[in-house]
Parts: C-alpha cells; sequence; structure tokens
C-alpha cells in the first residue's frame, strides 16, 4: 500500500513536470509570436508613417511652387525691364544716382 501510494505520487510529480516543461514550451512559442507580431505591427506603421511624411513633403512642395510662381514671375519682368534698358536711359540712371550720393555725402 505504501509503495502504491509512492508509485502514485512519483507518476504525478512526472506528469507535473511534463506538464510545466509543456507550458514553459507554449509560454515561449506565445512570446516568440506575440514578438514576431508586435515586429510586423511596428514595420507596417513606420512603412504608413513614411507614406504620410512624403505625401506632406510632396503637397508642401507642390504650395510652395504655386506660391513662388508668381513671385519669380515677377523678378523675371522686372528683370527683363532692367535689360531691355537702352544706353542712355541707364547713362541717365548712373547720372542721377551719382548725384544723390554727392549730394548726400556733402562733396559738391
Amino acid at each position: 500500500m505504501a509503495k502504491e501510494a509512492l508509485e502514485k505520487v512519483r507518476h504525478a510529480e512526472e506528469q507535473a513536470r511534463a506538464l510545466t516543461r509543456e507550458a514553459s514550451q507554449k509560454a515561449r512559442d506565445i512570446k516568440r509570436d506575440a514578438e514576431m507580431l508586435a515586429e510586423e505591427k511596428f514595420k507596417e506603421i513606420m512603412a504608413e508613417a513614411q507614406q504620410e511624411m512624403d505625401a506632406l513633403k510632396e503637397k508642401a512642395r507642390a504650395e510652395g511652387e504655386e506660391e513662388a510662381k508668381p513671385i519669380l514671375a515677377s523678378g523675371k519682368e522686372k528683370a527683363q525691364a532692367v535689360l531691355s534698358l537702352n544706353k542712355e536711359d541707364l547713362t541717365e540712371a548712373v547720372n542721377i544716382i551719382i548725384e544723390r550720393i554727392v549730394k548726400a555725402n556733402g562733396n559738391r
């Protein structure tokens, strides 16, 4: 009877060890699967964030170009106006500027 009781206890201990090993293995598997899933989700989120960032950069660039168009056009018009001045107009403008500088410095 005592021998049977000891056998039952030994058998129960073996089953408990087997269950513990199995539970530990399942826990490791679950942890590994969770880490893999987390890594996949992280990569998805980062890819979406990158796409959103690229879209925002492109939108900002396009808006900047649209805003710059009239400024560039105006600058080109003014540059063309200066380039189209004839020699006499330029000489007159230079003389007026020199006259103002000389009068401002008091060197009459």
